[in-house]
């Protein structure tokens, strides 16, 4: 200490004065300091940890990103063009008035995007993993086949997955080799300076996904088809089938060769749906493989557009001439919107008898149509459909399905916690894809997982 003549204000001399007790305050600040970081450490790690502790959310229809789409057309096995959709993430802000025109032979009708999709809009930062999607059907895929699971592909674009949809082929071989060429056409956009989904790609995270006849091309892509010849495409990494299958092909075939996870989902009404167990069992070199049985759905419960489609079409139809008879009834060949709405409610009864029982309509399933609309179809003011106009159960479907509000939201949540636990690498998604989960959510879902 520097002792100083305050009087005179002159320091003659600086002077040392040792105090008794300085060694014991060095030794009382450092342990002061000492305590104060470790605190600081604890109050980091109860952070982290109360964090991590907070319970994980399931995935949302609206991720992280807004949603971009485009379409193109590529050249596909023995030089035919089709129409290849694309659903991507961005950055772009949400376009609320958003649409997709559809194309018919008799003209085309608009469809709303879900989630305000920016047409061409430049791709978020990626890379990204890749899903290509086979649509239902064995005819050649008509223009709406692509946006048959519309919300569900612009949800997983905005959590951060790039979809492909191509229109398919009538032959069941051509669509499992045309799959290999869509990837081949994505990656070399993905690989090109200056495309609009340059850089865009993740090669070594590739997913195969497909509902019926769809369903069947894509494990035959996934897996090989030995009898005709084609071999499994070693880029795809996972897969996500709904109820597939064909006449022509019995997927139990190659089943052992098929070795990566996969999610498959299958109701109880529909003639394939039998099939899900015995293909599942086959799969002996999958792990994880997971079977989702939906106890009741019917085929095109696992179409997440059905509803809102069928609600879209019919109200374009009754705005454009509010006189036209009843949409959902009357088929109205000349108004492609009406038209549209028709055959999506009376689908099960259109495809009997050569799909069989069990493919289910929109007036099966979908209880909600036509509520709010400008020619109400709930007179009574339940807030439902009203009958007979809807019918859960009719000749050609025996049981009443799980409805629309239910089922859609359990094909987003399997399908995207899937996609987020085995082609993001995200594993704490596993947790929505148990047997518990469905249980203590009261889901209309049995899971088995191998």
């Amino acid at each position: 200490m520097i002792r100083r003549n305050w009087f005179s204000g002159v320091t003659p001399k600086a002077i040392e004065i040792p105090r008794p007790h300085d060694g014991l305050l060095r030794v009382g600040r450092q342990r002061r300091d000492d305590l104060i970081q470790l605190l600081a450490v604890f109050a980091v790690l109860v952070l982290s940890t109360l964090a991590v502790a907070q319970p994980l959310a399931p995935p949302e229809m609206r991720g992280d990103y807004n949603v971009g789409e485009t379409k193109f057309l590529a050249t596909m096995t023995g030089g035919r063009v089709t129409t290849i959709q694309v659903f991507y993430p961005t950055l772009v802000d949400v376009q609320d008035a958003s649409q997709y025109t559809v194309f018919t032979p008799a003209g085309p009708y608009s469809l709303r995007s879900p989630l305000g999709a920016a047409h061409d809009a430049p791709v978020a930062p990626g890379p990204f993993p890749l899903v290509v999607y086979d649509h239902g059907g064995p005819i050649a895929g008509p223009d709406n086949v692509r946006l048959s699971q519309l919300s569900l592909h612009e949800s997983m674009a905005s959590n951060g997955f790039i979809v492909a949809v191509a229109l398919h082929s009538s032959d069941a071989v051509i669509r499992v080799r045309d799959l290999p060429l869509v990837i081949d056409q994505m990656l070399s956009r993905s690989a090109t300076d200056g495309d609009l989904l340059a850089n865009s790609i993740d090669s070594a995270r590739v997913g195969i996904s497909g509902f019926s006849a769809g369903g069947a091309a894509a494990i035959a892509a996934a897996q090989g088809w030995s009898e005709k010849g084609l071999a499994a495409d070693s880029r795809i990494k996972a897969m996500v089938v709904y109820e597939p299958g064909t006449f022509n092909y019995s997927p139990q075939i190659d089943a052992g060769a098929l070795a990566m996870p996969y999610l498959i989902m299958g109701g109880t009404q529909y003639w394939i749906a039998a099939t899900v167990p015995t293909y599942f069992n086959a799969t002996v070199n999958s792990s994880p493989r997971y079977y989702v049985q939906n106890p009741n759905a019917v085929h095109f419960s696992y179409q997440c557009n059905f509803a809102t489609e069928i609600e879209q079409t019919r109200e374009a139809a009754l705005l454009a001439n509010p006189s036209i008879p009843e949409p959902l009834t009357t088929l109205i060949p000349s108004n492609p919107a009406a038209a549209r709405a028709y055959m999506l409610w009376n689908q099960g009864a259109l495809v009997f008898p050569g799909f069989g029982a069990g493919a289910g309509g929109g007036r099966n399933f979908c209880n909600r149509v036509g509520v709010n609309s400008i020619r109400s179809l709930d007179a009574d003011g339940d807030g439902f459909t009203d009958s007979p106009l809807f019918s859960p159960t009719d000749a050609f479907t025996l049981a009443p399905p799980i409805p629309e509000e239910e089922m859609t939201p359990m094909v987003h949540l399997y399908t995207l916690s899937f996609w987020k636990a085995h082609l993001q690498g995200e594993n704490r998604y596993r947790h929505f894809l148990t047997p518990g989960y469905a249980h203590h959510n009261n889901l209309k879902a049995v899971v088995t997982i191998e």
